[in-house]
């Protein structure tokens, strides 16, 4: 497997993660401000980024 696609792989599970925990936050502490969502939403949007740019660059070497 290439290491694009293991990215894209925790990219996704990072997306699962980031639904549930805004999903508790807003069911159980609606009132604060700070949601831990945007951690693991910044470090999802990273994996895919990366794991695009890695795609993209093995695709116009070839």
């Amino acid at each position: 497997m290439e290491t694009h696609q293991k990215l894209s792989i925790i990219g996704a599970v990072l997306l699962v993660i980031t639904f549930l925990i805004n999903y508790y936050h807003q069911q159980v502490h609606p009132d604060e401000e700070l949601n831990y969502a945007y951690v693991t939403g910044i470090a999802m949007l990273v994996a895919f980024s990366i794991s695009f740019v890695m795609f993209t660059k093995d695709r116009l070497n070839s």
